[in-house]
């Protein structure tokens, strides 16, 4: 009979942990070598940290083959959730930029929500002789959360 009861409790005292369900990037790549990206985002909200909606950085700097630095230029055109159209706020970093989607006035409720973020960003494609060459760091370093 304990041990019923201590699982018991047990079960009921587990919390859903706020986390990144899936992250998946659909990138088109230019003949130019600029990207058009959307990335869906689904998040499982507690109203812990994800109480209003999410914060998505975005590194822009990188050093080439070379050394040089090499800043790679991004225009946020949509953002979503849930299928439709949310707030946002670009605002640069140091190395990069931050992209804060929601609105103050509206709480989310807890669960699962899915953003999609539609941009476009250039100077990422290396044209050689050989080969060309993709240089993303798709879904950034940024992230305070889990990911499955």
């Amino acid at each position: 009979m304990r041990k019923f009861l201590f699982l018991s409790l047990f079960v009921f005292s587990v919390e859903a942990a706020e986390r990144v369900w899936d992250f998946h990037a659909a990138i088109q790549v230019a003949a130019d070598g600029t990207l058009s990206v959307t990335e869906r985002i689904v998040v499982q909200a507690e109203g812990k940290e994800i109480r209003r909606g999410i914060l998505r950085d975005i590194p822009t700097e990188f050093r080439d083959r070379l050394g040089n630095k090499v800043r790679s230029p991004i225009e946020v055109w949509r953002v979503t959730r849930n299928g439709e159209p949310e707030s946002f706020h670009v605002e640069p970093l140091a190395n990069g930029i931050r992209i804060r989607i929601g609105r103050a006035e509206v709480l989310l409720r807890p669960g699962n929500h899915t953003y999609e973020i539609h941009y476009r960003t250039a100077r990422v494609v290396g044209f050689f002789k050989e080969h060309d060459e993709l240089y993303w760091n798709v879904n950034g370093n940024g992230w305070v959360f889990s990911f499955d």
